[in-house]
């Protein structure tokens, strides 16, 4: 405060001498005007196939939808992008689920479910419904595949998706099944061409979250049908996917990369590098895509909030030196209190603004369904940063823009 204090009080006194002498320097030509170096860096073409700067240090949302539908109206739409516009929000995502880009038989696009719940097509033209609104905004999308692995992901996948360890209906089963991968493929080769060349997607994240751990120390390394690992396969996986979008749609594509996991081991958390022990800076990765992504977290226990932040910038710093770009695509706040989530969502920014990242897309806004207990989402306020069915921001909403 003493600090403040003493500055305005030389603020009028020196205000003069200062704007002379700095049109004295401008006439001269000593001073350059920095307007356009000041501003968001030019974007590169779509068909460049490299990334696509919306803002240096950027702010966006994970744009959700009751039930992943997105069967969001136009009113709703338009009350949200004008108010992202206007807020200063440069991008957002659209999470598209597999169970909602393909039936339950393999292969069927033409509509597994009623009206009300769209699937294949009619779900694809939903999304680009949604991102041509966005367009009109201004707002860039970035199109994530959210994938989902383990026992956590049967809610999400088709159920003729079969993992062969488990015999359960399970993600995994990608990377460790020839036939279920190029299902996979078959559905992102499908969504691809049916999206390709709609204005307005400024790229694709082609995997959310890619996780090979097994679910006991004996199936880290497990041998597929293909005789590879689950780690070969995955990195095989992402540089078809990524091939794909370049050929057919020309845009950026990126991963949604862990970062960081937590766990607790007699009674002691504990946190470990995901991205590190997983992958290991492996060039493939960096040379298939056109920029990294992180999910960043914040840890739950501040004990652990130190070691959360010497991985993640080991992680970024790391991308960095291998030439790569990187944007954080989820973090937020799971509280029903808007303070605990405001204090989490300022520090989370705080420490991104430390590193070399082009922005941050924060998990996440939904504002199309009715209130029950106070939030769109039916269930407390949880991560959402809108407050009411009419739009209302939550204040860490404000906290999230640069």
């Amino acid at each position: 405060m003493l600090s403040q204090r003493y500055v305005g009080s030389q603020t009028k006194v020196k205000k003069s001498k200062l704007i002379y002498l700095f049109a004295v320097l401008l006439a001269l030509g000593i001073i350059v005007p920095q307007v356009q170096a000041a501003q968001s860096v030019s974007q590169t073409l779509p068909s460049s196939g490299t990334i696509m700067q919306v803002n240096a240090t950027s702010a966006g949302l994970n744009y959700d939808s009751l039930y992943h539908a997105y069967s969001t109206s136009d009113a709703i739409l338009n009350r949200d992008f004008s108010q992202f516009k206007h807020d200063g929000i440069s991008v957002i995502s659209l999470s598209m689920y597999w169970y909602r880009l393909e039936g339950n038989i393999q292969g069927d696009y033409g509509g597994n479910g009623s009206g009300a719940q769209p699937y294949g097509d009619a779900f694809l033209a939903n999304i680009k419904h949604v991102i041509t609104v966005a367009n009109q905004y201004g707002l860039k999308v970035l199109l994530t595949f959210h994938t989902l692995w383990g026992t956590d992901s049967n809610w999400c996948t088709p159920t003729y998706v079969v993992d062969p360890i488990s015999g359960t209906n399970d993600g995994l089963a990608i990377v460790r099944n020839d036939t279920m991968r190029q299902a996979f493929i078959d559905m992102f080769n499908h969504t691809v061409n049916y999206l390709a060349g709609t204005p307005g997607i400024w790229a694709w994240a082609v995997l959310n979250e890619p996780w090979y751990w097994g679910r006991t120390a004996n199936e880290h390394d497990f041998i597929t049908s293909n005789g590879q690992t689950q780690k070969e396969n995955f990195i095989t996986l992402i540089q078809q996917l990524s091939t794909i979008v370049k050929t057919n749609d020309g845009r950026p594509t990126t991963v949604r990369f862990c970062d960081t996991s937590t766990y607790t081991s007699n009674g002691v958390n504990y946190i470990k590098n995901i991205f590190q022990q997983d992958w290991g800076m492996d060039p493939r990765i960096f040379s298939s895509l056109s920029f990294i992504s992180f999910n960043p977290y914040l840890p739950t226990d501040p004990s652990l909030v130190n070691s959360w932040e010497n991985m993640n910038t080991v992680n970024v710093q790391g991308t960095v030196n291998q030439g790569d770009k990187v944007w954080i695509t989820e973090f937020g706040i799971n509280s029903d209190s808007d303070s605990v989530q405001s204090a989490g969502i300022v520090t989370s920014v705080a420490f991104f603004k430390t590193l070399p990242v082009e922005g941050w897309i924060a998990w996440c806004w939904e504002g199309d369904c009715p209130l029950s207990g106070g939030n769109p989402d039916n269930y407390g306020q949880a991560f959402n940063l809108c407050a009411s069915a009419n739009g209302q921001p939550r204040p860490a909403y404000y906290n999230i823009l640069s």
